[in-house]
């Protein structure tokens, strides 16, 4: 399939606005991974916000109070990425909804395009420097001057108890530039945003501590704008000289020699992969392009040294006051990133695994210190910089409360419940404020106090990315450390029982159920990770005691929970079924907190049933479950809850292909889209000028969207893959795609009319290629000067790293 038109498939997603948008949040997102923007016009005046995912008011040891849930409060500075605000006003008002208007944002060039009858911009951030270009082309009859103008939303000081917030205004000739600091103690954290024109008859208008503007003489024809950002993490680095530096390396490059430049990154990366599909009803076609948009959103924020923020990504408007703060939650961070592996986007994901990785020796620290236990605790809930380490008194003072409850919440002495202010887990464990008072007397638990596998799914994909790319020295460096450590965390952690079984006691199942004994989502964590930590270690040749104990340690587990169970009833949500999983055994804490499916985590993202599996007998719990579940059945009924939920991927990873098409898209509605395709749905009541908006739903479609057409999965955890081609695809949606399967197999296929066409695979590492037959009889697989001729329901065959092999149905 040489001649796929990427662009065309590409732009089929483009935002076409054809008048400004009502609400600054509505805009149009541009981004090169580091720098991003919105893109918004009022009646008068175009409008961005600078925005970076390198730029943190404050770190773990903050001495202020954690945002979420209503927002920053008195006492706290927790906010980031917000760095200036831009305004472009044209001198009367030249974009109206009654006049012909039209704002475009093409995918494929990372381009905003803006048109009227006598205006045309043109604007994108550059993909190879921090750098917004714009063009104005203005062929209006009398010509206004412009003005260009750089705000702030705070005073130019703020002191926050040890915390100072400042920016200071730069005089440069012709240029207006904003350098903000942040300081606190050790900490440190600067931005800078300049703003220049290709034209040196403009003048800087001083308008006030907040605002600085560049007044540009009326002309007709072009302007070109520049606008640059830089972030600095020390005190020796100035982060305005790198900004004006920006500037300095372009000086005399025009708009077309900047926007070559920029496509071909854009170029490349959507190449790598293509989905293209029709259906009568236009669903698939939908689906595609929001596939289309996720990778967008992905590619336009994940290029820095911190991964995209799920609460507004690059792509806040209103000051840098968000709703959730600072800090990143996995649950709402993961999602963003499931689908990239199979979309042959691997690279998006570094800055992800990088911030983990290096939250490790303080999450080995915190183990210790909140759990007693070896191996690493990685906080569902956490700065970006990791756990806050507790002082030796306070750790012992917080253990009482948080292991033990020897001590209530209110005996904390104000030392160690300073201490616990930042940290989201220990926040929610040392404020009594915020407990819930069903369950008061458990002072201990709460929403992500006692949540302990988080790490597991950080672990588990770090193992799809070592097979998905084959990166050995990645696995060593960083992916065998994070398994490794989950993997010790829960064998220290479990305590055998009198039945001779390994048992886990005092976790929460996510945020439903706090205090549970063997709860589901443990399990299955424990199932899906020490597996692959054995299969890794095997790989690398280390760890040959620790082998012999993890496999002990599996060999023994508790099984996971029924609905029969005395002990699970309490915990079963009142819906589900004697014959099917249950969350957990019944311990400290009775009663449901907030519904969550899961009950699918053995499924996804756990794997340790999938289609390969054959064990009927899960297969039909698995069926019945997904039926059954709660969160995705009200998601479906069109109530839309605070944060995704990944119910969807399991019903493609269950075989459910006549439920893909209403699940994906009523999933879809559900959680009220906006009109650039980002959701509103982390904010209380759907608000969103709280400043919370995401793309968690977008990346849960196109997980399953893509789980739908091309699965590469094990029959059990660290087992080799075998290959399905539309494993999932309903049967009047017609089908073409080139996506990445485990192993490095990069697979394209057609389907048409319910009949699989071929099967293009190209061998990256060499591996054998194991791959469900998708015809029933014999096919022929050639590649190079050899063709064989292959019988049964997986054909298995040898391959060469480079090799090219294609698959036909032999008549």
């Amino acid at each position: 399939m040489s001649d796929v038109d990427f662009q065309a498939l590409v732009s089929g997603a483009d935002l076409i606005y054809s008048r400004p948008v009502d609400h600054s949040y509505e805009g149009q997102p541009l981004g090169n991974g580091k720098m991003g923007s919105l893109v918004w016009s009022t009646p008068q005046a175009i409008h961005l916000q600078i925005n970076r995912n390198d730029v943190f008011a404050v770190g773990k040891n903050h001495f202020g109070h954690q945002a979420w849930p209503m927002g920053p409060k008195e006492g706290s500075a927790d906010y980031c990425g917000a760095c200036a605000k831009i305004e472009i006003d044209f001198g009367h008002e030249v974009f109206k909804s009654e006049s012909f208007f039209e704002q475009r944002l093409s995918l494929y060039h990372a381009e905003v395009t803006i048109k009227t009858e006598v205006i045309y911009v043109r604007c994108f951030i550059s993909s190879v420097s921090d750098v917004l270009v714009m063009d104005i082309n203005d062929q209006r009859r009398e010509p206004l001057p412009l003005r260009v103008s750089l705000s702030m939303w705070r005073e130019p000081r703020m002191k926050t108890n040890r915390h100072l917030a400042r920016y200071d205004w730069v005089n440069q000739p012709q240029k207006v530039l904003v350098v903000q600091q942040f300081e606190e103690e050790e900490f440190y954290c600067a931005s800078a945003v300049g703003a220049m024109t290709n034209r040196d008859d403009v003048r800087l208008e001083d308008a006030g501590d907040r605002i600085r503007s560049l007044i540009i003489p009326a002309r007709k024809g072009s302007t070109m704008l520049k606008i640059s950002s830089a972030a600095s993490w020390s005190r020796g680095q100035d982060a305005g000289q790198a900004a004006l530096d920006l500037f300095n390396k372009t000086t005399g490059k025009r708009y077309l020699k900047f926007w070559q430049d920029h496509i071909q990154w854009w170029s490349e990366f959507w190449s790598r992969s293509f989905v293209d599909t029709s259906s009568p009803d236009g669903i698939s076609q939908l689906l595609q392009n929001l596939r289309c948009l996720h990778l967008y959103y992905l590619a336009s924020t994940s290029r820095g040294r911190f991964p995209s923020k799920s609460n507004g990504m690059l792509f806040i408007t209103d000051g840098d006051t968000r709703k959730w703060g600072s800090q990143f939650w996995v649950w709402t961070t993961e999602i963003l990133y499931f689908s990239l592996f199979a979309s042959d986007a691997i690279d998006l994901t570094e800055s992800y695994f990088n911030m983990y990785v290096n939250q490790l020796p303080d999450c080995k620290r915190a183990a210790k210190q909140r759990w007693c236990v070896e191996g690493a605790f990685f906080p569902e809930t956490v700065p970006f910089d990791g756990p806050v380490i507790l002082s030796e008194s306070a750790g012992h003072e917080f253990r009482d409360v948080y292991l033990w409850g020897r001590k209530k919440v209110s005996d904390l002495s104000d030392e160690t419940r300073r201490l616990c202010w930042f940290d989201s887990s220990l926040r929610t464990v040392a404020e009594p404020a915020n407990k819930d008072r069903r369950v008061e007397q458990f002072s201990q638990y709460s929403w992500v106090s006692h949540l302990v596998s988080s790490g597991a799914e950080l672990a588990v994909q770090a193992w799809w990315r070592y097979r998905y790319s084959g990166d050995r020295k990645w696995l060593a460096g960083k992916g065998y450390p994070l398994l490794r450590e989950t993997a010790e965390f829960y064998r220290t952690l479990a305590k055998r029982g009198k039945d001779g079984r390994y048992h886990i006691e005092g976790t929460n199942v996510h945020e439903m159920f706090w205090g549970v004994t063997d709860g589901i989502m443990d399990l299955a964590a424990i199932r899906g990770v020490v597996p692959l930590t054995i299969r890794a270690a095997q790989i690398l040749k280390v760890d040959q005691d620790l082998r012999e104990k993890w496999q002990a340690f599996l060999d023994y587990l508790a099984p996971y929970p029924m609905g029969c169970d005395p002990e699970a009833k309490a915990l079963s949500d009142g819906v589900l079924a004697d014959d099917v999983w249950a969350a957990g055994h019944l311990g400290l804490v009775n009663g449901k907190k907030h519904i969550e499916d899961v009950w699918i985590t053995p499924v996804f993202p756990f794997e340790d049933w999938t289609l390969e599996t054959n064990n009927p007998i899960v297969g039909r719990i698995v069926k019945k479950i997904i039926g059954l579940a709660p969160r995705l059945n009200r998601t479906l009924r069109g109530q839309g809850t605070e944060t995704a939920d990944r119910t969807p991927i399991a019903v493609a990873r269950a075989g459910l292909a006549d439920r893909i098409p209403s699940v994906l898209i009523d999933y879809y509605y559900a959680y009220k889209p906006l009109i650039n395709g980002m959701s509103a749905f982390e904010a209380t009541g759907f608000d969103p000028t709280a400043q919370a908006q995401s793309v968690e739903h977008l990346g849960c479609i196109t997980m399953a969207f893509q789980e739908a057409l091309l699965q590469s999965l094990s029959p059990r955890p660290g087992e080799s893959e075998i290959i399905r081609v539309f494993p999932v695809w309903p049967k009047t949606w017609d089908a073409a795609f080139r996506l990445l399967a485990r192993g490095g197999f990069l697979v394209t296929s057609r389907i048409q009319n319910g009949n699989v066409e071929f099967v293009e695979i190209e061998s990256r590492l060499g591996e054998v290629c194991r791959i469900h037959n998708p015809w029933p009889g014999a096919c022929l697989v050639a590649g190079g000067e050899t063709t064989l001729e292959l019988t049964g329901d997986v054909l298995r065959f040898e391959t060469h790293v480079g090799g090219k092999y294609r698959i036909i149905h032999q008549e």
